[in-house]
């Protein structure tokens, strides 16, 4: 099972929604899927799951004849396909109009909002596996239902893209926090704390290796230094002698022979001064080799 599938099983495990709740849900699916029409609601779906649940919440709702039909499409590949329609019959006026929630219903109602993005990931959302990547994306068939989609999530304070992939367009969000929000706002919590905890150890594991990466650096870092000052003590040894420099200089020279591998700030403790003062006194040493290779 995909990990989009162990969501969207959990999400409708739930029991004992409102019924405004379940209209909310059934409105993002047919949003997602552009399935209203003027007079009635055709759905197609190729997922059997979807389209039990839209049959199951249609039957909770109302008492509108509903019809439902299987059939195999060789299009593209052999698949199945399910259509869901409520056809055009007495009281189907109202019961669409029970279905028109506006964008301002949405954002100021939380049992609609939970309602309505919940259909929507059940109708084209899809998520990866924590472990792998954070992503949450919805590929929506029309544009203008994406955008008001992306300004609900944007309302919510998502950091929410929008883009167009697949002849589709895609609403997606690539912030952990905000993913495990859209988990918490679906009910699906056995999922948040799995996705917590997994965001927790891939955390941790990254600061680890950040930090080995940051010892390595430094300590090759100091390597290179205590080689390069070496080299500059070998050429004025070389050039000039060690015994021509002023005792301060020659204690630092001293010091860094014997040892090689030391950084800075141990060599200053060795001696008994403070980190910018080793580091003055082997600015004069380089001072004196540059000068020396200029004469050379």
């Amino acid at each position: 099972m995909s990990y989009s599938s162990q969501v969207k099983t959990e999400i409708t495990s739930k029991g004992s929604i409102t019924d405004l709740e379940k209209l909310a849900e059934l409105y993002g699916i047919f949003q997602s899927k552009a399935a209203i029409e003027e007079y009635e609601i055709n759905l197609r779906v190729e997922n059997s799951f979807l389209a039990k649940r839209v049959y199951s919440l249609l039957r909770e709702v109302t008492s509108l004849k509903i019809g439902i039909k299987y059939s195999i499409c060789n299009k593209l590949g052999e698949h199945n396909v399910f259509s869901i329609q409520v056809f055009r019959q007495k009281g189907m006026k109202e019961f669409l109009s029970m279905l028109q929630f506006r964008y301002i219903d949405i954002v100021s109602h939380e049992e609609i909002l939970k309602g309505y993005v919940k259909g929507m990931f059940l109708a084209c959302g899809y998520m990866k596996d924590p472990k792998k990547e954070y992503a949450m994306d919805f590929f929506i068939d029309k544009r203008e239902i994406a955008e008001d989609f992306y300004r609900i999530l944007l309302h919510n304070k998502k950091k929410v893209f929008i883009t167009k992939k697949r002849n589709k367009t895609l609403v997606y969000l690539r912030n952990s926090e905000d993913i495990m929000d859209m988990l918490v706002l679906m009910g699906a919590m056995k999922q948040f704390f799995s996705y917590e905890e997994t965001t927790m150890m891939k955390d941790l594991k990254n600061k680890t290796i950040r930090e080995m990466n940051w010892e390595v650096a430094n300590e090759t870092k100091t390597l290179n230094t205590g080689n390069y000052q070496i080299k500059m003590i070998e050429y004025i040894e070389e050039n000039m002698g060690l015994h021509n420099l002023t005792p301060v200089l020659l204690e630092a020279v001293q010091v860094r022979l014997e040892h090689p591998e030391s950084s800075l700030q141990e060599l200053a403790d060795f001696i008994g001064i403070s980190k910018s003062g080793i580091r003055n006194r082997f600015r004069r040493i380089e001072g004196i080799y540059e000068k020396l290779k200029e004469e050379a």
